[in-house]
């Protein structure tokens, strides 16, 4: 199983809502830190409530619109700011997992806004809601306040797939070879119904983590974690899962990790493992747990780590590593928001941004292998672009006589370019594919797609997330609008 979660577009916008009382903690999922929490803070409170002059808002609109071209585009990112009794202003927490340029530069805007604070009671630190809004090349911004209890489940809606491609015939013939099933928050225990993480442990349990809240299911139902039972809330949001070779489960949540070991979860010391949250966490064969961070690539094993940043070496990109992945042959891959590098088992490094490979310049953000040694990527381009389909990403191939090949929407049959997720499935020996508008792709590795999607399939929502497999076959899969399984008829 491997996923680009962590690339959380600015174009596929989901906002997750927590605790609407004192002291909450970040309401949306990509967190920016750094904001003062030491006195909490309150959500959308006063009277009158906090907010921002609109000139300043109109500002930023025409900032951004200078400095990207937003023809043709359509989407949405709302942002979480903290304001003082002071008027300063923070960004706490948005929507936009792949932290895109054009959401960086909204962020660095809102950070120097001067802001009109909440009054009412004491001082306090007041949390509200800014949504940017691209409809036909215009962009929009507004405060959104968050007394809309139903904001989730609007934003679910799957609406029409997105299918770029416009040449390849998908004729879906084996599309009855399977057996789709769904569950949803309305028709059992699953606590909400978007999702980018899952895994599957040697029992075959699914660990299945929603943006309200983090479960399990063993064939039969859900079991929900909550104070009562865990060290989470009940609406915890999971950023990161991994099982190891010991079969410990990792994840990363709200600035802490936790490996579930012998029915018990062990919160690290940051301290000790060398960080506190994680884009991705991937496991090896050789006990490493490895994760993915803004300040660099952590490596934990046997209670010690080390850290692989632009400080200790000098070829990484960046410091912003997206995903890394260990391959059968100990050779290191690292995929940073600025390019991808490769360390091989004699520690040679590959700057991939000084060749003339599909990856130059672009971030890996998701590796599989097959038995035959071919390995694949799913690639993104980070550039200071709202561009929603770009013909540098997709899939690429390395073969095992170091031949690559980059298949895209324009000369495949890949419908998307942008891919959330990859899964080699061992059992039919084909690649299942998770885009971020256009569902899912089963690709036979020659050169039979076919694309599954809620407009021609029981497949519910046009992105698809992680996808794991478990011990029979069957696949699980993360979707925005409820937990996914493949069966084989």
């Amino acid at each position: 199983m491997i996923k680009t979660k962590k690339l959380f577009l600015f174009f596929a916008i989901v906002g997750c809502l927590v605790s609407t009382g004192a002291n909450a903690q970040n309401i949306f999922p990509q967190v920016v830190g750094h904001c003062n929490l030491s006195s909490g803070f309150c959500l959308d409170c006063g009277d009158p409530q906090a907010g921002i002059d609109t000139e300043q808002l109109v500002s930023i609109n025409t900032k951004i619109a200078q400095s990207y071209s937003l023809s043709g585009i359509r989407g949405m990112v709302l942002l979480q700011v903290l304001v003082d009794s002071l008027g300063n202003g923070c960004v706490l927490s948005h929507t936009d997992k792949s932290n895109s340029p054009l959401v960086q530069d909204i962020v660095k805007y809102l950070n120097s806004a001067k802001w009109i604070p909440a009054v009412g009671g004491k001082p306090a630190i007041s949390s509200i809601n800014i949504k940017f809004q691209i409809i036909n090349g215009k962009i929009t911004s507004e405060i959104q306040r968050i007394d809309n209890v139903n904001m989730l489940e609007n934003m679910k809606n799957p609406g029409k797939p997105n299918v770029y491609n416009k040449t390849y015939q998908y004729k879906n013939q084996l599309l009855n070879n399977y057996k789709i099933k769904v569950w949803q928050k309305e028709n059992s225990d699953l606590p909400q119904d978007m999702s980018q993480n899952n895994v599957i442990d040697a029992n075959d349990i699914v660990w299945y983590a929603t943006l309200y809240g983090f479960t399990k299911f063993d064939g039969k139902g859900f079991y929900g974690f909550n104070q009562l039972n865990s060290p989470f809330k009940a609406n915890a949001d999971v950023n990161a899962m991994a099982i190891d070779k010991s079969g410990d489960l990792w994840l990363s949540t709200a600035g802490k990790i936790y490996e579930y070991t012998d029915n018990s979860w062990i919160k690290l010391d940051s301290s000790k493992i060398g960080t506190n949250s994680a884009y991705h966490i991937t496991c090896t064969n050789n006990r490493e747990v490895i994760f993915s961070t803004s300040y660099g690539l952590v490596i934990y094993k046997d209670g010690n780590y080390r850290i692989i940043n632009t400080k200790t070496l000098p070829q990484l990109p960046s410091n912003s590593v997206d995903y890394a992945y260990r391959d059968k042959l100990n050779r290191l891959w690292i995929g940073t928001f600025s390019g991808t590098i490769m360390i091989d088992a004699e520690n040679h490094i590959t700057e991939f941004n000084k060749g003339d490979s599909p990856i130059n310049g672009n971030c890996v953000t998701g590796v599989v292998e097959d038995e035959q040694g071919d390995m694949y990527f799913s690639i993104y381009t980070y550039s200071k672009s709202a561009e929603r389909d770009r013909d540098s990403e997709g899939l690429v191939k390395l073969s095992v006589d170091n031949k690559w090949t980059h298949y895209n929407d324009k000369n495949s049959g890949l419908p998307a370019n942008r891919i959330n997720s990859l899964m080699y499935d061992r059992f039919e020996k084909v690649l299942w594919i998770g885009t971020n508008e256009a569902g899912l792709v089963r690709f036979d590795l020659k050169d039979g797609w076919e694309n599954y999607n809620n407009d021609n399939s029981k497949v519910p929502s046009t992105y698809i997330y992680d996808m794991s497999q478990d011990s029979k076959g069957d696949i699980y899969v993360s979707t925005y609008d409820g937990m996914m399984r493949i069966s084989k008829k």
